[in-house]
This record gives C-alpha cells, structure tokens and sequence, in this order.
C-alpha cells in the first residue's frame, strides 16, 4: 500500500513538471557581480549575496549604502543595481516562445540600469519593470531608473525607445529623452535635462573588479578615488600690507592716539631719543619696502676680431 502511494505522488510531480517549460523549473538567471553589501531574501531568509549564485521567481535582491550588484538572465538580459536598491524577480519564464515568455521585474527603490535580452526582443510586451508609481515597458533594449531624494521615479532611454505608464496613459522616451513620474494618476512629465544616475560618494571601498558589459568584456566598478591634498595658502608678499596698517580709528598704532601724539612725537620707525633714525623709517604700522635686490653685472669676454689674410702676390 505504501509503495503504490509513493508511485501515485510521483506520477502526479510527473504531470505537473509535463506541463510547465524547462525554463520554468531552471534559474532565472545568476549574479554576475556582488561588492559591498548585497544581499538576497528567498522567502523568510536574508543572507548575503555573492558572485555565481543563481537567481529565482520571488527572489529580492537588496544593495546597501554600499553595495552594487550586477545580475545576468537566461535570455541575456542584464540589470545592474546601484546603493540602497531592491528589486525583485516577480515572473520570469524563458522558453523559447513569445506566448509563454514573461520578464516581470519589480522595483521598488534606488538606482538601476538594464539592457534586455531575448524576450523582450521576441515580444516587448513580455518585459515589464513594474514601480510604485509606474509601469516601464520597452520598444527597445536599454534603459536607466532611479528614484530621486523626493522619492519621484525618474527613467530615461538610453537605447532605441521605452515607454513609461501610470493610470493616466502612457509616454514614450526616445534615446537621451527622460521622464519624470509626479504621481500615479498623472502623466510622466518630459524633462528638460537627461535622467543621470546618482554618482558613488567618493572614498567607497570598491576597486576596478569583474563587472561585465553588454558585449561580454570586462568592465571596471568603482576606480580608487584620487586623494586631495590640501593646499596651503600663500602667505603675502612683501609689498603687502603688513599686520596692524590702518586701525579703525584710521592711524596706524603708534601714530596719534586718542589723545594726543606717542611719547617721543614720533611714529616708530621715525626719530628715536638721541636723534637717530630707527631702521624702517614707514614704522610698523606702514607698508613694508620690499627687498632691494642686487644682480651682479654681466662680464661679456671681448670679442674675436677676425682679420682676414693678406694675400701674397708672386
């Protein structure tokens, strides 16, 4: 009895796997680069995420302040997410044939870039890139999202054309065209300027490592950043003005004050006791002279006279 139970359940897991594509039962795709804090929820479980793992339907990936991830799918399509990023896999089937393909990706934070692959090729119909507020699909093969620091989607086309939709219609970008996404009851609003995403802050713990382009090669992350050396400010030349010139009450110190003239009648720098001279007759409150420099003459030798020969006639 219980070796014809087990037969039954396995014929039943037999049906079912008959009737869903190979792709369905394969991964969606794997990571192709991890630095930084990524980390990956599949179901109840958080753990961190590597270079090489796999990716599945329902799984979220989760990049940190410091973290960047670069995923590759089944039909060749990449996504690369940037810091404080979340997007999950919501369907993801890749068989071969346009009725049953599917790329549904959610987005729900953060900053990305993605290339698509074959299914949006076979169908753009197939590829969506669902957000809070709206729904990006594609009539082309490349595209850049963020969210901005007032939580506004902004997406922009980076190759031939996208479309982004909310509950009030749809608007289609072209190459260097960008949206920006107020609300999901209104139309996306063409931007004046072409949707940028937000640049690393410099000093992050990345170095050139193995993310990959569109084309296959390999492609630096982050570069080191170049270190600043402060500067130290030029201190003044001589002819400057030299500390305590002109006080508020417009005399230099030394000169007349409040009431009356400094013991001597002089300024420093003028006639000391004894009917002298002090060294620097502008006083310390003047203009200092600048150095008197001496250049030394230049000797020339004396020059070469040339006498030309005398000639001897026979």
């Amino acid at each position: 009895m219980k070796a014809e139970h087990c037969i039954a359940r396995l014929c039943l897991v037999l049906v079912v796997a008959a009737g869903l594509p190979l792709s369905a039962l394969a991964a969606a795709g794997r990571v192709q680069f991890a630095a930084g804090d990524v980390q990956m929820r599949r179901g109840a479980a958080l753990a961190a995420l590597a270079s090489g793992a796999s990716l599945d339907n329902g799984d979220t990936v989760l990049t940190g302040a410091t973290g960047r991830a670069q995923l590759r799918f089944t039909d060749g399509g990449l996504v690369s997410l940037y810091p404080d990023s979340e997007f999950t896999v919501t369907r993801y089937v890749d068989s071969g044939d346009p009725a049953q393909d599917s790329f549904a990706v959610s987005f729900l934070r953060g900053s990305m870039r993605a290339i698509t692959g074959l299914i949006g090729k076979r169908n753009p119909a197939n590829y969506k890139l669902t957000t809070p507020t709206a729904v990006v699909g594609i009539r082309g093969s490349a595209y850049r999202a963020f969210f901005n620091p007032q939580g506004q989607l902004e997406v922009g086309g980076e190759q031939d054309e996208i479309e982004v939709c909310t509950h009030a219609g749809c608007v289609g970008l072209k190459v260097g065209e960008s949206v920006l996404v107020l609300s999901s009851d209104r139309l996306a609003v063409y931007t004046n300027t072409q949707a940028l995403l937000p640049l690393p802050t410099p000093g992050w713990p990345f170095a050139a490592g193995e993310q990959v382009r569109s084309d296959g090669s390999n492609a630096a992350v982050f570069l080191a950043p170049v270190p600043v050396v402060p500067t130290t400010p030029t201190p003044p030349g001589n002819g400057g003005t030299t500390p305590g010139g002109t006080t508020p009450g417009g005399t230099t110190p030394g000169g007349t004050t409040p009431g009356g003239t400094t013991p001597g009648g002089t300024t420093p720098g003028g006639t000391v006791p004894g009917g002298g001279t002090r060294p620097g007759g502008n006083g310390a409150g003047g203009v200092a002279r600048p150095p008197i420099i001496r250049t030394p003459p230049v000797l020339l030798p004396p020059p070469i006279l040339f006498r030309p020969p005398i000639p001897i006639i026979p």
